[in-house]
């Protein structure tokens, strides 16, 4: 039984225990004060009765002998159970079990969101392992075992080797799976790259035939509004290396160096439709923003033309 359950299963317990002439109130209030998951199992098993109302003819078997009520079992009587409190009795433990199936989102916790501006973020992981939130980026950890998460924009994973759980992190249109890893992580505007430095992560998605997996040194390109998947060797040193201040691209095409710009060296970039799909291979210093875009216009043998929301990249006349 997982610990949800059997909170719920003790709130309903107190709950037929409280009508009770023997009722243990301050063992019941010792119990609420506990954990906060207590008072909201509690409410949750008051006010599920109206939900199973063809439970009424349940009886419920409540152990007394233990330090706190426990529910020994919940049977059906051919008629009606006589007494008002003994029907409701049984709606509150029959709630219950109701309630193991469709209350346990009420125990859990918010999840938990990171977000960063113009700097990194580091957000620590409850088994060690680690991530580093690029700038401009949003991290939601959905579930208490941080196993579960959503990423926008940018990330670098260091995953702890753990066989016996995996993590999956939604990301533009895919799913990345890992049990234990090092990995980079970039997903903006229907584009995804997932670079892996070391082990191994598998990455699927509906426009996928079947999963892709990823070993070290090996890199996927995901463009989501064309359905494309291109997996490609990459350097070591070039996996990850925003969080050293260089971008390093090899045939990526110009929308993708133009939102790593945005956010990486905080330069807002336009294209006209011509360039969208033109490819760039080198690598920009990010420091100093307008010196990456000068860098870039001069290597594509583009113009660089600024404007009042930032630069435009345009065909040399």
């Amino acid at each position: 039984m997982s610990d949800d359950d059997r909170i719920i299963e003790q709130a309903a317990a107190w709950h037929v225990a409280s009508e009770r002439d023997d009722m243990d109130w301050d063992g019941f209030t010792q119990w609420l004060e506990a954990d906060p998951r207590h008072r909201t199992a509690y409410d949750e098993v008051a006010l599920a009765g109206a939900l199973v109302d063809e439970c009424r003819g349940s009886q419920v078997v409540v152990d007394t002998a233990e330090a706190e009520p426990r529910v020994v079992a919940l049977r059906r009587s051919a008629g009606r159970v006589a007494g008002g409190w003994q029907t409701w009795a049984g709606l509150a433990i029959a709630a219950s079990l109701v309630a193991v199936m469709v209350v346990p989102q009420f125990l859990k916790s918010d999840p938990a969101i990171y977000q960063t501006g113009s700097a990194t973020r580091q957000v620590a992981l409850a088994d060690g392992s680690s991530v580093l939130l690029a700038p401009h980026s949003r991290l939601t950890i959905e579930d208490d075992r941080q196993m579960r998460m959503a990423l926008t924009g940018g990330a670098w994973f260091d995953i702890r080797h753990d066989p016996s759980r995996s993590l999956e992190i939604a990301a533009g249109d895919v799913r990345i799976t890992d049990i234990g890893t090092k990995f980079d992580v970039q997903a903006d505007k229907g584009q995804v790259r997932v670079e892996v430095g070391e082990g191994a992560v598998q990455v699927a998605s509906q426009a996928l035939a079947q999963p892709i997996r990823l070993t070290r040194g090996r890199g996927l390109l995901f463009d989501g509004s064309r359905g494309t998947a291109l997996v490609s060797p990459v350097q070591d040193t070039d996996i990850g290396e925003w969080r050293s201040g260089r971008l390093t691209f090899d045939s990526a095409p110009l929308t993708l160096v133009a939102a790593d710009l945005a956010r990486y060296a905080g330069v807002n970039v336009t294209l006209p439709d011509a360039l969208r799909d033109r490819r760039f291979s080198g690598s920009l210093v990010v420091g100093d923003g307008e010196a990456a875009l000068r860098d870039l216009s001069q290597l594509m043998d583009l113009e660089l033309v600024r404007g009042p929301d930032g630069y435009r990249l345009e065909q040399r006349r």
